[in-house]
C-alpha cells in the first residue's frame, strides 16, 4: 500500500530527476527551497540561489516580526504581491475506497472572522469526481452569476450575490445541466474549461457548516446519456437551518465517487500584500458517505512553487486543520510547479 502512494504522489507532482550532475551555472542560478540563520538571530526560509536569500521567502526576526517578499543576494527587494487566482494551499486526499453515493458530507469550521474585503474560496469539496466528471464547491466572500443560461451563454447582467455557496461541474456548457433555485444564480463559462455553475446566497461567517451533495431523484436526457440531479446544500449550525445552492446533472443513474479528492482554499479577483494578510483558522472534518465516516489513508499538502508558503496545514484522525495568511517555514518537497509536504499515509 506505501509503495503505491509513493508512486502516486510522484506522478501526481511530476518529479523529474536528473540522470546526471552538472555544476551550477553562476551567472543564471536555479532558485532552490530552503533556510538560512544569521549572525542577528534572524532566518530565512524560502528560495536559495549560491547559498543566499535571492527569490521569494520570508526572513524572520528575533522579536518574532517578518517580511515576505522578493529577495535578492541577501537583500529585501519588495513585498510579495499575490496575483489571483492564488491556491495558497490544497490538500489532496484518498477516500479508502470508490463509493456509490447517495449523499456526501463534510462539516467545516470557520475559527475567525473572515473580511468582505478579502476574496476567500473555501473549497471543502475541492476537486472530486462523480462518474468521471469533475466537480468542485464549496462557499466564498465575494460571488455572482446569471439569472439563466441560453445555448451554453449567460443570459442578462451579472447579478453580484455577495457572501454565497457555489457548485460546480466541468464538461459542459449546457443549461440542462444545472437547476439553480429561486434567488440563486448560475453561470456557464470556457474560462477554465467547459463548466456550468449554480451559486446561491449564504450569509457566512464565524460557525459551523455542514455542506453536503445530494443525489436527488430527477434526471434529464444530456447528449443522448440519462443524468442524475445533485443538489448542494449548507447547514448552518448557528441559524440550525438548511439552505439550497442549486442542482448540477451528472451522468448516470447509479453515481460513483471517486476515491481521489481535494480541498483548496484560494484567494481570486484581487491582488493582494502578503504581508498584509489576515490571519485565518479553518478545520474541515467528518467527511461522511451515505452517512458514514469514511477512512482516509493518505493525505499530502500541496503549495504553488511560485508563491511564499503563507499557510499552514496539519491532518490528524479525521480532521484538517488549515491556517492561512502567516508565513509557514515549514520544509517542502520541491516539485515540478509546485511544492508539497506529505501529512499522512497509512
Amino acid at each position: 500500500m506505501k509503495k503505491q502512494w509513493i508512486l502516486w504522489i510522484g506522478l501526481l507532482i511530476g518529479m523529474i530527476s536528473p540522470l546526471h550532475a552538472q555544476e551550477e551555472n553562476p551567472m543564471e542560478p536555479t532558485p532552490k527551497l530552503g533556510t538560512l540563520t544569521f549572525e542577528d538571530g534572524s532566518t530565512y526560509s524560502g528560495e536559495i540561489e549560491l547559498g543566499q536569500m535571492s527569490g521569494i521567502g520570508t526572513q524572520y526576526f528575533p522579536d518574532g516580526t517578518w517580511r515576505t517578499g522578493h529577495f535578492q543576494d541577501n537583500k529585501y527587494l519588495a513585498d510579495f504581491i499575490a496575483k489571483p487566482p492564488w491556491h495558497m494551499v490544497g490538500l489532496d486526499f484518498m477516500l479508502d475506497r470508490e463509493y456509490k453515493m447517495e449523499t456526501f458530507s463534510m462539516d467545516l469550521k470557520v475559527l475567525t472572522d473572515v473580511p468582505d474585503s478579502l476574496n476567500l474560496y473555501i473549497a471543502p469539496f475541492g476537486i472530486g469526481e462523480l462518474n468521471g466528471t469533475q466537480f468542485y464547491g464549496g462557499i466564498q466572500t465575494n460571488c455572482g452569476g446569471y439569472y439563466s443560461v441560453i445555448k451554453g451563454q449567460n443570459s442578462g447582467r451579472f447579478i453580484p450575490l455577495g457572501r454565497a455557496m457555489i457548485f460546480s461541474r466541468w464538461g459542459t456548457r449546457s443549461s440542462l445541466a444545472l437547476k439553480k433555485v429561486d434567488g440563486g444564480v448560475c453561470e456557464s463559462s470556457g474560462y477554465e474549461d467547459d463548466f456550468v455553475s449554480v451559486r446561491n446566497t449564504l450569509q457566512w461567517n464565524k460557525g459551523t457548516y455542514t455542506i453536503t451533495l445530494v443525489k436527488t431523484k430527477e434526471t434529464v436526457m444530456l447528449d443522448s446519456v440519462l443524468h442524475t440531479y445533485v443538489e448542494m446544500q449548507v447547514y448552518d449550525h448557528k441559524k440550525k437551518q438548511t439552505f439550497s445552492g442549486g442542482s448540477l446533472a451528472f451522468p448516470g443513474t447509479t453515481l460513483t465517487l471517486n476515491q481521489r479528492n481535494y480541498i483548496f482554499f484560494e484567494l481570486y479577483g484581487k491582488r493582494v500584500n502578503v504581508n498584509k494578510l489576515p490571519h485565518l483558522k479553518f478545520v474541515c472534518e467528518n467527511y461522511r458517505v451515505n452517512g458514514n465516516s469514511v477512512e482516509i489513508p493518505f493525505v499530502a499538502s500541496i503549495y504553488e512553487k511560485n508563491y511564499p508558503s503563507y499557510a499552514d496545514a496539519t491532518y490528524h484522525e479525521g480532521k484538517f486543520k488549515i491556517e492561512l495568511g502567516k508565513p509557514n517555514g515549514k520544509p517542502l518537497t520541491e516539485g515540478d510547479g509546485m511544492n508539497y509536504r506529505m501529512l499522512y499515509e497509512k
